[in-house]
């Protein structure tokens, strides 16, 4: 028989079934219609939020162009004032300096700009929503090693349309983190430790937090290597952090150049920050949106024995909600919370009706108003 559907055979038609290749592209082609379904949701929230809607006259853009005024928004001009010109020590708006940003992310997009320095902006949101898509793929093949093939493709659908995943295609470190992080645990599970705890090195030189990654990476490589010996490759996972801690100290004076300079953005603890005391305690329309947020996060939890996702990815979730309650603001506990993807499987693990078509075009909605205030400069995405 072959692949190319029925054929006659002692007179009866005979139906082939798809072949590896057929079965395999199923999956990537939804993973990537979603992806394209979702981006145009932000496109279009982009356009309205250009055009339609009265704009945060403080909010600033990297890129003044249409649409890139949207997407380079927000930390956005920063991002793309370090690819452009580097670390300055001196404050670039008020007491805020450039330095508490992680330099992987305008590093890359410094490289893949040089022979065309003009079109860093553009650059910067196609490298974006290019590492998106190739997380996303990521994700699907560490799913199906860790859960199954169809809460695989779910998961993924599900990241695309996530209220907050607007910063996937934005100017942001999220996209090239979450390549990194899944990277890091997918080899883990395959038991490479040298390569796992490179990935996580570099995770951390993009965002801080990748340090934390040291946690359920132990936990996999304990369960997964032969010789344990090899742990000591988690040595690595810091390194990326720690260069540019250093680095900072170098640029400042004095070592605790990065912690005083993110107490100036009011990560300061869990009480209201002197920037701008927007903290977790701050009563405000903003501030219950955020703790409905982080509770909706903690109230996946539930759900994690009930799918058996295993204790290192529940560690992972812990971790990654704890850091913006523990950092005095829930300014971006969305996106934390996004990023720590085992809460996107605790929803995909979700069989009711209601759940299973019901909650896409609900996310589907949320994602189109919550990119409409990112970009419009109403709520800190």
């Amino acid at each position: 028989m072959t692949s190319l559907g029925a054929r006659e055979q002692h007179g009866a038609a005979v139906v082939t079934p798809p072949d590896a290749g057929e079965r395999a592209a199923s999956p990537a082609r939804t993973i990537f219609l979603a992806f394209v379904a979702s981006r145009l949701v932000v496109l279009a929230a982009a356009l309205v939020a250009e055009n339609l809607v009265v704009r945060n006259p403080r909010l600033t853009s990297g890129d003044v162009s249409p649409i890139l005024r949207s997407l380079t928004s927000w930390d956005g001009w920063w991002y793309l004032g370090i690819a452009r010109d580097g670390y300055h020590v001196a404050p670039q708006a008020a007491a805020f300096h450039d330095y508490v940003f992680p330099p992987l992310f305008p590093a890359l997009l410094r490289v893949i700009s040089a022979p065309v320095p003009g079109l860093v902006g553009p650059l910067s949101v196609v490298l974006a929503n290019g590492l998106f898509l190739v997380g996303l793929f990521l994700l699907y093949r560490l799913t199906c090693r860790v859960l199954d093939p169809g809460r695989a493709v779910r998961s993924c659908v599900l990241l695309c349309l996530f209220p907050f995943s607007a910063v996937f295609s934005m100017a942001y470190t999220e996209s090239l983190f979450l390549v990194l992080m899944v990277g890091s645990l997918l080899a883990a599970e395959r038991g490479q430790a040298p390569r796992s705890a490179i990935l996580a090195a570099l995770a951390g030189a993009t965002r801080l937090v990748g340090v934390l990654l040291v946690l359920p990476l132990g936990l996999i490589l304990w369960q997964r290597l032969a010789d344990r010996r090899r742990l000591m490759w988690l040595a690595v996972v810091p390194v990326g952090a720690l260069l540019f801690v250093l680095y900072v100290a170098g640029l400042t004076g004095h070592l605790t150049g990065l912690l005083e300079a993110q107490a100036a953005w009011g990560r300061s603890g869990l009480t209201p920050g002197p920037a701008d005391g927007d903290a977790i305690a701050k009563a405000s329309p903003l501030g219950v949106a955020l703790v409905l947020t982080f509770f909706c996060y903690v109230f996946l939890f539930v759900f994690f024995r009930t799918d058996r996702i295993p204790v290192a990815y529940a560690l992972l979730a812990a971790v990654l909600l704890l850091v913006p309650v523990l950092s005095g603001s829930l300014d971006s506990i969305g996106r934390y919370g996004m990023i720590a993807f085992p809460f996107v499987w605790a929803l995909a693990g979700r069989g009711s009706r209601a759940m299973r078509y019901g909650w896409p075009v609900v996310s589907t909605l949320l994602l189109g108003g919550f990119s409409l205030l990112f970009f419009s400069g109403w709520y800190y995405p």
